[in-house]
């Protein structure tokens, strides 16, 4: 007989808020000291969006300026009462600067050099204000690496990352080109046909279409020689017969240049032929300031052995201009063989064939490969490379301006890395950035200062380094990027020690810059703290929770749940109890509620915690104090 007994399990209990790791702790555990968040960009009263902070007990705070036009519309007085009332209360203060791109990118691409230098001027106009927040400290401020400049799609692969997509800038006309990973089908290459073709990364297609550019240019030239061919036609040859191979035109008629003998005056039919050999000059002249114009493009965007070999072809071009007799009816000629040599020698210093015919290549994994200082100009340059060099120069000026007027006190500028897509998203490309700005700062330290290399180098690792977000960072994970990888771009931005000065902390799930509280997405947090830490400069950088996301739709403050998720102490010490101990299912953080903090306790008991509000764990919706939310406040 089968028994049918069904036994019911008794109820083994719940999680308690006397455990260390209720609530929501992530695993790493910060004070609330180093926690804060940043007022709203979307208002000029920061004034408004400090006092909301400070009754909220934050000890760091990040002034907005993030949207220029809204942030021009601060009193110059509200960063002085900024600067009061977070000093009165302990505050460390930091900045976000303007969203404007360093490189001088605009919303129709590369506004040019005017554009960088009215980025820098708004740039160090926010410097001066972020100044004004503690004079006696400096005052990290944040800046965009990019914001504008695209940068490249990068996906993982089996051996590595793989480039999906980059742009190039044309240097000369400003005007951006895609350039994507794609496989073609080639005659050449029938082994592929049955695939999915030759494949074609960005890179090679840079090179193509430098090399396309160039070789259009190179047949624009020859076509133009051909042209006046066919206009000179006949003409040489007759005139020359009629003994006027070194006739020039003179307000007197033609003369011989070799004997200085008068010509007899032409006839109709002589006539019609020097007109058109001048017909014929006109276009040549065309042909010059065609061939001048490939050349400028030549020297400016060639190697440095192209230019030594294009200075040479300067030197004997410019000797053979010279030769050439001025009003002579055979200048045609001449002229078009000197453009013809000259033409020739241009295409073989910029031609990649000829490291083919001279044998200068090099092997590389089994293939040959053209010799980098050598092929076509180099006209089209990856964007990402392109705005390096002028966002470097700006932020080496600001570090420079900001110290000259500042000294030992300027604001600390601090690039942070813009979602991916953007450029100098990567730690690699950031970390470089930083570095090239350094050296820009540094030279100028030395030549203008009269510092030493070693004495501007530890000012310039000092005022210059990196906001690292991690929820930019996050972002990667859309592509198929994992938390291990997140954890490599970490590792790689604090191998340099001085690197990172300031961290925005904020939570999303990789596909959007959700602007969550950590602890609400799928951020490493733990991990990535403690990567930080090991730098041994935790304690110094200011770690602002942007959560602003959060607060717009579900209208309330991150701060709790921001300190319950990294299980700060509620009385300082780095002991129990925890913020995170406080939660419970029957009310809400800092409420007065759970087992830790039963409402009731401090009406019975006392302890001073009645009168305060309700923020800082008491009862009372708000004080009648500075912080209170009173009007004068």
């Amino acid at each position: 007989m089968v028994d049918y007994t069904v036994t019911e399990s008794f109820y083994d209990g719940a999680e308690t808020s006397l455990s260390p790791d209720y609530g929501g702790f992530m695993g790493f555990r910060m004070n609330a000291a180093q926690l804060g968040f940043p007022g709203s960009p979307q208002t000029a009263n920061q004034l408004g969006e400090t006092v909301n902070a400070l009754k909220q007990g934050v000890k760091a705070f990040e002034v907005s300026l993030l949207i220029p036009d809204t942030a021009e519309a601060i009193p110059k007085q509200h960063f002085n009462e900024m600067r009061a009332l977070m000093k009165l209360s302990g505050v460390k203060p930091s900045m976000h600067g303007p969203m404007v791109d360093a490189a001088g990118w605009g919303e129709k691409g590369w506004n040019g050099d005017y554009g960088r230098e009215d980025s820098e001027r708004r740039m160090f106009d926010a410097i001066e204000k972020a100044h004004m927040l503690d004079p006696n400290g400096n005052v990290p401020i944040v800046f965009h690496g990019s914001s504008g400049v695209p940068g490249s799609e990068i996906k993982p692969g089996k051996d590595g990352v793989i480039v999906e997509k980059q742009f190039a800038i044309n240097q000369e006309t400003k005007q951006m080109a895609p350039l994507e990973l794609e496989y073609k089908y080639r005659p050449e290459h029938p082994e592929l046909l049955e695939g999915k073709g030759k494949e074609y990364t960005p890179e090679k297609e840079l090179d193509s279409i430098n090399a396309t550019e160039w070789e259009n240019k190179m047949t624009e030239l020859a076509t133009f020689a051909k042209h006046s061919d066919e206009i000179i036609g006949s003409s040489a040859l007759y005139l020359r017969k009629k003994g006027y191979e070194n006739g020039v035109v003179t307000s007197e008629g033609i003369k011989d240049s070799v004997t200085g003998e008068m010509l007899p005056f032409l006839d109709d039919h002589q006539r019609e032929k020097y007109y058109q050999m001048k017909k014929a000059d006109i276009f040549l002249d065309n042909i010059q300031m065609n061939f001048a114009g490939a050349f400028h493009k030549a020297f400016k965007y060639g190697s440095d052995e192209q230019k030594e070999e294009l200075k040479k072809l300067s030197q004997g071009y410019n000797e053979e201009i010279k030769k050439l007799p001025e009003n002579a009816v055979f200048n045609p000629i001449h002229k078009k063989e000197i453009f013809e040599n000259a033409i020739g020698a241009l295409q073989k210093i910029t031609s990649q064939r000829k490291l083919v015919e001279n044998g200068s290549y090099v092997v590389k994994d089994g293939h040959y490969v053209d010799d980098e200082n050598y092929g076509a100009p180099k006209i089209y340059q990856e964007v990402e490379s392109f705005a390096m060099d002028k966002s470097a120069k700006t932020f080496g000026n600001l570090a420079m301006q900001s110290y000259e007027k500042f000294g030992d006190n300027a604001p600390i500028i601090a690039i942070e890395n813009f979602q991916p897509g953007s450029a100098f998203s990567s730690a690699k490309k950031l970390k470089e950035l930083v570095e090239i700005s350094r050296k820009n700062f540094v030279k100028q330290l030395v030549e203008e200062k009269g510092l030493s290399k070693s004495e501007a180098k530890e000012i310039a690792e000092k005022q210059l380094g990196v906001t690292w977000d991690v929820g930019h960072l996050n972002m990667i994970k859309k592509k198929g990027f994992t938390d291990k990888d997140v954890m490599a771009e970490t590792e790689l931005i604090t191998k340099d020690k001085t690197m990172v000065k300031h961290v925005h902390l904020t939570d999303n799930f990789g596909f959007a810059d959700s602007h969550l509280a950590p602890g609400m997405g799928n951020v490493p947090f733990k991990k990535v703290m403690e990567q930080l830490e090991r730098t041994g400069r935790l304690d110094e950088m200011n770690k602002i929770v942007e959560a602003g996301g959060f607060v717009q739709h579900f209208k309330k403050s991150p701060h709790g749940l921001t300190l319950a998720a990294f299980g700060s102490p509620i009385y300082g010490m780095k002991s129990a109890p925890y913020w995170n101990q406080v939660a419970d299912m029957q009310g809400a953080y800092f409420g007065g509620y759970g087992t830790l903090n039963p409402s009731q306790h401090h009406t019975m008991y006392g302890a001073g915690f009645t009168n305060m509000p309700v923020e800082l764990g008491g009862q009372m919706p708000g004080g009648q104090s500075r912080f209170g939310g009173t009007p004068m406040a």
